[in-house]
């Protein structure tokens, strides 16, 4: 029976902001992100990402917020396709670069 704890050791933050991806060949793409952690991020994804796949990520805040931009290296966990055509729901650990 499950009590509804949560496992993960960071509390995701829902947000719903733009992200561009930049894979090791140079590409950027466009995603939205969903929800943030100290340790994770799930956003969309125009691409399938690969399990174990790196990429660099730039978060970007609304205009007005007082939030800066984040920059971090992430690591896929999972890639799943969703209803929508060519986008896919991406969880990736991260790590903050600067």
């Amino acid at each position: 029976m499950s009590l509804g704890l949560e496992k993960r050791t960071g509390r995701r933050i829902p947000i719903n902001c733009p992200v561009q991806i930049r894979l090791s060949d140079d590409r950027t793409l466009l995603g939205l992100v969903h929800d943030l952690s100290v340790e994770g991020i799930r956003f969309d994804c125009p691409e399938e990402l690969l399990p174990a796949q790196e990429a660099e990520i730039h978060l970007l805040p609304p205009t007005a917020s007082m939030i800066p931009p984040l920059n971090a290296i992430i690591q896929v966990i999972r890639c799943d396709p969703t209803d929508a055509p060519h986008i896919f729901m991406i969880a990736a650990a991260l790590r903050v670069t600067k």
